[in-house]
């Protein structure tokens, strides 16, 4: 049954998009699901890292399940199934950790937009990459379109946009579209020590650092950021990490 999993392993939670059959292509009730298995994760105090990937080991995911389209995204019903959609992504960038995308296979459209709203995207060197709507007759979505010029630039994105083409990892990584590309049979151990690494450092520090990067997008941020900047001086945290220093030995960091 398709569906969107969850997986924790001490401070570091997995998001899955899970429908192999498919090769792990979004339904609307699957978009539907992420906000609700997000949540589920966040309930973990401790929880410092969220990866997402594709169930199996054939695709990160193929897109949007196509096959819905007559039904349930075609006249009255698209606003339905783009709310879904979109809300799936608001929260995925919402998250207030580090989130990584650990992308094996084909990433293509709607699995693109998937991996666009996390932090940072971490490849296999078997990992393809398309953005098709212009097979379809559709206009990609504006946020997801705003996240892809982010990385790629405007006219990258619009050769992606225009042409439909797929890339492959190297591609990707060139333009900007993936931060590191890794064989496929290290990628798991790979996003693992990247995250694990990510855990064992100041999460007031991550903080801070997500939402002053964001902030160059949504100003509206920039007060929080502000307010998780001076939290990183007022805390145990940093006194840890400053101590720890000076006796040379690694920082214990407990988020407060």
């Amino acid at each position: 049954m398709p569906g969107i999993g969850t997986e924790r392993d001490g401070a570091v939670g997995t998001l899955i998009i899970d429908n192999p059959t498919r090769r792990n292509a979004m339904t609307a009730d699957m978009y539907s699901a992420v906000p609700a298995a997000i949540e589920e994760l966040l309930a973990e105090p401790e929880l410092r890292v969220i990866v997402l990937r594709g169930a199996g080991q054939e695709a990160f995911g193929a897109g949007s399940d196509i096959s819905e389209f007559p039904t349930r995204r075609l006249g009255d019903k698209a606003p339905s199934y783009d709310n879904a959609e979109h809300a799936a992504w608001e929260a995925l960038a919402a998250i207030p950790i580090p989130v990584l995308a650990a992308i094996h296979g084909p990433c293509m459209g709607g699995g693109i937009a998937m991996a666009l709203h996390c932090d940072i995207r971490i490849a296999a060197d078997d990992a393809t990459f398309a953005v098709p709507p212009a097979r379809l007759g559709l206009a990609y979505p504006q946020d997801a379109l705003y996240r892809l010029i982010e990385l790629v630039g405007p006219a990258r994105a619009k050769l992606l946009l225009y042409s439909a083409r797929v890339f492959d990892a190297a591609q990707a990584e060139r333009m900007g579209l993936v931060q590191e590309v890794v064989a496929k049979a290290d990628l798991e151990d790979h996003v693992s020590t990247v995250a694990t690494q990510i855990a064992r450092l100041a999460p007031l520090t991550h903080r801070a650092t997500k939402l002053s990067v964001n902030s160059f997008r949504d100003a509206s941020l920039e007060s929080a950021a502000a307010e998780a900047r001076s939290a990183c001086y007022d805390s145990a945290d940093f006194r840890e990490g400053v101590q720890a220093f000076l006796d040379k030995r690694h920082a214990a960091f407990h988020g407060h």
